[in-house]
């Protein structure tokens, strides 16, 4: 028996040991084998504070910096992506505020050809009448970047509120637990072997793709967030009228197929809360059919909008504001 725990100690020893040495070796070389996934997860875990809300479970950490897949996000005392602001407004500049999530941050895009940083240049050609503040972050959806507009953008009183919805907002908030919370935010093999098992998952299982993970967002299986999602945009958008605010709702396709758009189920929940509620309503993926997808992306594993496209989504929706006699 002696001999039996022994052996059980000498085997548990060793697998530690050699944790330990693969975890060093990882932190070592992460540069020459980092990918998007494990730069998301660096991303989230020096730039994002874990929060106490249940339906707001992190945010950027204020004045920090980094730069993750070759692009250096800075944060503001807000925690905004972006130079310093204000709390108090100048009643002869305009406020518009952008709601969304990765996309919206500008993931993979320098800060200069983020959409909202475009947008600000075009209406700031001759004369500095708006100040554009970026309030998304990486892995929010829709209920998450309400409740941080609820506790930083309503007081920052925009004149515009800008919510960029992208297909999957829908998710429900991410939950996780102190011990996994602690493990992932500090392990780079856990990320390492994370990023392998969803990449041999996908190839083994041909129904385990982009396609219908995001489909199934819109279905019965996710109704409770699908119902959580609607509410929160409800709210914003009374939220909105009640502070006569003018609120615009941008729709971002999924990037991978274009021409026969596979997701307008997503298109078509978004655009119908708009419809319902009265609210002028976007959908950018009029303005890139035109275009080669892999054109538009940050890289061939990354399809995040790239500087391309980010400034078409800054003119189109500047042409949007003229048209609807928003900007003057």
């Amino acid at each position: 028996m002696k001999n039996n725990y022994k052996k059980l100690l000498v085997i548990l020893i060793s697998i530690f040991i050699a944790v330990v040495l693969c975890e060093v070796f990882l932190r070592i070389f992460y540069n020459s084998y980092k990918n998007y996934n494990l730069e998301m997860w660096r991303y989230a875990v020096e730039l994002k504070k874990p929060l106490s809300e249940t339906k707001l479970p992190f945010h950027h950490y204020s004045n920090s910096s980094g730069n993750y897949y070759g692009i250096d996000i800075t944060t503001n005392s807000f925690g905004f992506r972006g130079s310093e602001i204000s709390k108090e407004k100048n009643d002869s500049i305009d406020r518009i505020l952008f709601i969304g999530d990765s996309f919206t941050l500008g993931w993979g895009v320098p800060f200069d050809s983020i959409c909202s940083k475009v947008l600000e240049k075009k209406l700031n050609y001759s004369k500095i009448n708006y100040e554009v503040i970026n309030t998304g972050i990486g892995n929010y959806n829709s209920i998450m970047e309400v409740e941080l507009f609820k506790l930083k953008g309503l007081e920052l009183k925009p004149n515009i509120v800008i919510l960029m919805f992208f297909v999957n907002d829908v998710e429900p908030i991410p939950k996780v637990s102190r011990l996994e919370s602690s493990f992932i935010r500090n392990s780079y093999l856990f990320a390492f072997l994370f990023d392998k098992i969803q990449k041999i998952s996908v190839l083994m299982n041909k129904h385990n793709n982009w396609k219908n993970y995001y489909k199934k967002l819109y279905f019965n299986e996710n109704i409770d967030a699908l119902i959580q999602n609607k509410e929160s945009l409800y709210e914003l958008i009374n939220i909105c009228k009640q502070e006569h605010i003018n609120l615009i709702i941008v729709n971002i396709p999924e990037l991978h197929e274009l021409k026969e758009y596979p997701l307008n189920i997503s298109t078509q929940y978004i655009e119908n809360i708009a419809t319902e509620k009265n609210v002028r309503f976007i959908d950018l993926l009029d303005y890139l059919q035109d275009y080669k997808p892999e054109s538009l992306w940050i890289s061939q594993e990354d399809v995040h909008a790239n500087a391309k496209a980010n400034y078409i989504f800054a003119n189109t929706i500047y042409e949007k504001l003229l048209e609807w006699e928003l900007i003057h």
